[in-house]
């Protein structure tokens, strides 16, 4: 009885565990879901599947606002459908089984006020083990457009 009672503990746990760590897509903001659209679109483009990926899960969405523009960051998977890219706006598209399952990871760079785009880093792989790389190039976009602190003050007073 008490094993029992055990395992039904660790599941009940590992449900809670599994299902925290996921973003639900409605609660992201219209940048985030902007951001969202720029890397399917992309991954649509680069691989060229036959068939359709629905979004499996939302790891991490972040959204910073700066002085000079909004700075996006996106983790997301994207799993196989048993429907076609044709057929994508059937309500009854469904994973499959051992469906492929791709690792998207983006970080954007928008103007304040607009939708635009002025720096970006997006990749979508199966194999997710690439963080490093991922975290660099995040970087990258960020700091390339965020000023050191005192720039525009030393700028001034040259």
């Amino acid at each position: 009885m008490k094993i029992s009672r055990t395992w039904s503990l660790l599941v009940a746990l590992g449900f809670i565990v599994a299902v925290s760590g996921q973003i639900p897509v409605s609660e992201l903001s219209d940048l985030q879901k902007k951001a969202m659209s720029l890397v399917t679109e992309h991954f649509y483009d680069k691989y060229n599947p036959r068939n359709h990926f629905i979004i499996s899960s939302v790891l991490e969405a972040s959204q910073e606002n700066f002085s000079d523009g909004i700075f996006v960051r996106l983790h997301f998977k994207k799993k196989r459908s048993n429907c076609t890219r044709k057929n994508s706006r059937s309500r009854s598209c469904s994973f499959l089984k051992n469906g492929a399952e791709f690792s998207c990871f983006s970080c954007f760079w928008f103007e304040n006020n607009s939708h635009n785009v002025e720096s970006e880093f997006r990749d979508c792989a199966q194999n997710s083990q690439q963080t490093e790389h991922r975290e660099e190039q995040c970087r990258r976009v960020k700091e390339e457009r965020v000023a050191p602190s005192g720039a525009f003050s030393f700028l001034i007073s040259q």
